[in-house]
């Protein structure tokens, strides 16, 4: 097992006080510890007031540098380029000429995209950098916008010297056809990477820019590194997992499991970066890839044979899922029910439909990557018995 050196230590931001991207920087990290531990606790004892929550075990990364994909607002209204994030009013963009929580490599992407910003008035751009370092950019940006630029071509054409260019919500590539730029069909590339093994053997991970992953590697190691050990003990032939994404908990998931794991994923792209991903990892004979909303009851799988369910939802949590196993026996439900999360609040909610089935909190996990914010991830696990 590879280990992390960890870097604790205060960090000094000369924009403290005023981004809203890291509002507690000014506070110690013991402190911040404390902070996020309560908003845990207190969702739970919101949600399940009579039941004891598994102490947290707390899992520190780093105290910044941890972004290898940031999201950034680039504003042009007044007259002069601004690029960055929100001030702590949310009213204003301030202007970042550097940004603590980048990555080397995205600080340096950071930097130099500065000289290529496109001239619109609004919009957000997400920077990311690959495993091995290639460089990605998502432009969403009105359709008027992306219509001019097209037209004018020279903002674009510099931008895709720097980086790959995707444009707009479907995510798609900046081509050249002919000598004219277009928009192409989305790409998928390795842009994440994900871990098998003790070794944790890097995995490529197929998105594209705009593709949902984590933040940055070695925060999602320590993830990774938490759900693995956290199911390394449970003995399960078959998993299901819902909201799949391109693979990140999945290829390691199917590792463990003895027979195979169902990856049930809504975007068809994400399925689709899942397979390449599954191919290369030589896991495509472990995975079974199926595409729909499987929240919808029509769409319910059979879960009958499956010993483990994961999930890792959005903010909004599960939603109705959960209920789908109530019309199962008791002695024929999965066993093990693996929930990551990044909002407590719908975590907790969650949790309490899973009790209320009959589900044990086993074990509770935080992963603290969002430093320097109120934000963090939960791995945890609920049994039967």
């Amino acid at each position: 097992m590879r280990e992390l050196s960890l870097n604790l230590s205060a960090l000094h931001c000369r924009y403290a006080g005023i981004c809203s991207g890291c509002i507690y920087i000014e506070k110690p990290y013991s402190e911040q510890i404390k902070l996020k531990i309560e908003v845990l606790e207190n969702a739970w004892k919101t949600y399940l007031p009579s039941e004891n929550m598994p102490k947290p075990e707390w899992l520190p990364v780093a105290s910044g540098g941890l972004r290898d994909r940031a999201e950034f607002v680039v504003d042009n209204r007044s007259g002069a380029t601004l690029f960055g994030l929100f001030s702590t009013s949310q009213q204003d963009v301030l202007d970042l000429e550097v940004c603590v929580q980048l990555s080397p490599a995205l600080t340096k992407f950071f930097s130099e995209i500065r000289n290529f910003l496109p001239d619109v008035n609004r919009g957000t751009i997400r920077l990311r950098v690959s495993p091995s370092g290639a460089r990605g950019v998502w432009l969403d940006f009105a359709n008027l916008d992306v219509k001019r630029l097209l037209e004018e071509r020279t903002q674009l054409e510099n931008l895709r010297k720097l980086a790959f260019v995707e444009i707009g919500q479907k995510r798609k590539a900046l081509i050249d056809r002919d000598g004219v730029l277009k928009l192409g069909d989305p790409q998928l590339q390795p842009w994440f990477e994900t871990y098998l093994g003790e070794e944790e053997t890097p995995v490529e991970v197929f998105t594209t820019v705009g593709g949902f992953t984590q933040p940055g590697f070695q925060a999602n190691r320590v993830l990774v590194r938490a759900l693995r050990s956290m199911l390394k003990d449970i003995s399960f032939s078959r998993a299901a997992e819902f909201g799949s994404g391109s693979g990140n908990l999945t290829f390691p998931l199917a590792q463990l499991a003895r027979e195979k794991v169902d990856a049930y994923e809504l975007d068809e792209l994400a399925a689709e970066g899942l397979k390449m991903g599954a191919e290369r990892a030589g896991l495509t004979e472990k995975i079974s890839i199926h595409v729909g909303n499987f929240q919808l009851d029509k769409n319910t799988p059979e879960f009958i044979g499956t010993d483990l369910i994961l999930v890792d939802p959005p903010r909004s949590g599960v939603m109705g899922f959960i209920q789908s196993l109530a019309s199962i026996d008791l002695n024929q439900r999965p066993k093990h029910f693996a929930y990551v999360s990044c909002f407590a609040e719908s975590f907790a909610k969650d949790a309490s439909a899973l009790v209320d089935l009959g589900y044990k909190p086993k074990h509770v996990s935080i992963v603290d990557q969002f430093p320097q914010s109120p934000h963090f991830e939960i791995v945890s696990l609920f049994s039967l018995s």
